[in-house]
């Protein structure tokens, strides 16, 4: 679970760092959402492989990367934010 905290904190920073705008939601709220997605990810595909939601291996860690990402482009995009 530590590795997908890890990998969650790394694509949030990464996520700030190739898309930054004044308008953006702050830096705790990417890196939030980005653990949160690693962590879903990661903890979901466990259970879809019949693992211990700690478990490791290379199917929950691409899971943990694939929704951090699309969660962070969703924040990123905009979704939910009222334009002018």
């Amino acid at each position: 679970m530590v590795a997908f905290l890890v990998a969650g904190v790394i694509l949030g920073v990464l996520a700030r760092v190739l898309h930054h705008d004044p308008d953006d939601p702050g830096v705790p709220v990417t890196l939030v959402l980005g653990v949160a997605g690693a962590a879903a990810g990661g903890a979901g595909m466990n259970l879809v492989l019949g693992e211990s939601l700690t478990d490791l291996d290379a199917w929950s860690f691409t899971a943990a990367c694939i929704l951090s990402f699309v969660l962070l482009g969703l924040l990123e995009g905009g979704v939910g934010r009222k334009r002018p």
